[in-house]
């Protein structure tokens, strides 16, 4: 009895210890509510970063008895808006193997460039999509036939898809014939070997800066019988660009976009009542490159071919061509084949007198 008299005075000592204290100022009372505030923000902001937004919603959708069904895109190996072929970190699929390499693309159904070689260079034939594989045959559908004639069954082809890493090595190519080929099907693929590594592309590409430096003249081929003299003398190109005081890029100009060893593209304009170019259409491309050691222009004459058509609108299509081979220019247009070439050349080599 005596014990609970001291504990109840003992504790009622404390309770008004705590009465005693004195209200808490304004301002420190507004300081603690602002940093518990901030606290609480910056860890919505770290839930937010580890997260993400979408995450965060797909988990309570999920768990709402709703039944709406969100699909799991880190199973999948990606996250929305990155390449087929990339893992949620942005980074290349890594794989372990070769069936691993083909489960994946299938999977995927990651789009495959097939490329073959022809007259010392490689041509893209088709864009296709991987849709199977049965032991060393890869089955693909066709997204897009560049060149069905170079798709003949016995074909070697080059198939290069999207990167992967095996053993800290990138792959994205393997070799191959083409077994089989149908028109509502598909075609069918068989590996002629190990998965290795091929550059994209062949020839580097160079921006054209200053248009005033390269001239182009073409003429659609209606057949492989052809006169170079005829056609030089007597018709009209189908496409000209020739910009005399043009210098930076302008999308409503004809100009030349880029150009390299294999190939050039460029927006152009067709002649009224002039042959209009589409893909696979052979063509006699005739090109003057200013060279500044010479303070001259170079004339080339080129046999090429049409790999890529599309409408830009208002009278503008975009254009890309392979270079085929090289032709002997007759001597007697190296000067001629463009007005003016002369005064051209002399107005770039003195820029001050314009």
């Amino acid at each position: 009895m005596i014990q609970s008299k001291v504990d109840s005075r003992f504790l009622g000592t404390i309770q008004d210890s705590f009465h005693g204290l004195p209200p808490m100022p304004g301002p420190v009372k507004n300081f603690f509510m602002f940093l518990g505030a901030a606290l609480l923000l910056l860890l919505i902001g770290y839930w937010l970063k580890k997260y993400g937004v979408k995450k965060l919603i797909y988990d309570l959708l999920k768990k709402t008895p709703l039944g709406i069904h969100i699909g799991d895109e880190e199973s999948e190996g990606r996250g929305k808006g990155l390449p087929k072929n990339v893992a949620r970190n942005g980074e290349p699929w890594k794989v372990s193997s070769d069936q691993d390499i083909l489960d994946k693309l299938v999977m995927s159904r990651s789009q495959v460039d097939v490329l073959v070689e022809r007259s010392g260079q490689r041509s893209l034939a088709a864009v296709v999509n991987a849709a199977g594989v049965e032991s060393l045959d890869v089955v693909v559908t066709f997204k897009d036939l560049v060149s069905e004639g170079l798709l003949i069954p016995g074909t070697q082809v080059k198939c290069i898809f999207p990167e992967m890493v095996r053993d800290k090595k990138k792959v994205n190519a393997f070799v191959g014939l083409v077994k089989s080929k149908s028109e509502d099907k598909g075609m069918v693929l068989t590996r002629r070997s190990s998965f290795g590594f091929i550059k994209r592309r062949v020839f580097a590409r160079r921006k054209v800066a200053d248009q005033r430096y390269i001239k182009i003249k073409i003429w659609r081929l209606e057949s492989e019988d052809y006169d170079v003299d005829f056609i030089l003398d007597n018709t009209e190109p189908d496409i000209l660009i020739d910009n005399r005081k043009f210098h930076t890029p302008n999308a409503s100009v004809p100009q030349v976009l880029d150009i390299s060893k294999g190939g050039i593209a460029l927006t152009g304009t067709f002649r009224a009542g002039g042959n209009v170019i589409s893909r696979n259409d052979k063509v006699l491309l005739c090109m003057l490159i200013y060279q500044p050691a010479r303070k001259a222009f170079q004339p080339h004459l080129i046999y090429a071919e049409a790999r890529a058509a599309r409408s830009m609108g208002k009278g503008m299509t975009r254009l890309s061509f392979q270079f085929m081979r090289s032709l002997k220019i007759p001597p007697r247009k190296r000067s001629t084949l463009f007005k003016g070439q002369a005064v051209m050349a002399m107005s770039l080599a003195n820029p001050e007198r314009e």
